[in-house]
């Protein structure tokens, strides 16, 4: 529990209010409210989708994302899946390297560039794609993309306010249900 603020011993140190009316909200705005039953529904859905995923594929989310963005091209290099998937080059580096030791992926040199490497999914890893549930992050992008622009702005302003005061930050964020980014 946070300890109390020394200027007022009813306000705890991180802003929340001390003792409450039985029945007052704890955050005591109608908005905010609905702000945090919002968060609190989305990561809901979020982990149960994720859930899904690890129980049926035996991947976490974040190697099913990645296996599909591979398994739907041509080939990539760790780059261009960084990229493609607006993820650190790094943490994808390591969801794809317990990917090729699992079998999924596959790495192969560029026959005109020995030094490009590009990824391909296995027969493992294109059957797994085909019997798995759509990881959270692709359902999370596919709603992202049926919403207004106006929709999204706000979005990203109101969680881009709540990020600094969590101590956390948008640059930092690992893939989704990744412990670590890694």
């Amino acid at each position: 529990m946070a300890a109390r603020s020394a200027k007022n011993p009813r306000r705890l140190a991180d802003g929340a209010r001390g003792a409450r009316a039985p029945g007052q909200p704890i955050l005591g705005n109608r908005d905010k409210e609905k702000a945090f039953r919002s968060i609190r529904a989305l990561v809901a859905a979020l982990q149960t989708s994720a859930r899904a995923v690890e129980e049926r594929s035996g991947l976490t989310n974040a190697q099913l994302f990645l296996l599909r963005q591979i398994a739907g091209s041509d080939g990539l290099t760790i780059n261009d899946l960084s990229r493609r998937t607006s993820a650190a080059q790094s943490s994808v580096s390591v969801v794809v390297a317990r990917l090729v030791r699992a079998g999924h992926v596959k790495r192969a040199r560029v026959a005109e560039d020995g030094r490009r490497v590009t990824l391909t999914a296995t027969a493992r890893g294109r059957t797994t794609v085909r019997k798995a549930p759509p990881p959270a992050t692709e359902r999370l992008l596919a709603a992202l993309g049926r919403i207004s622009a106006a929709d999204a702005r706000s979005i990203a302003r109101g969680i881009g306010a709540l990020l600094p005061r969590l101590g956390a930050r948008e640059k930092e964020a690992p893939l989704l249900f990744e412990a670590g980014g890694s």
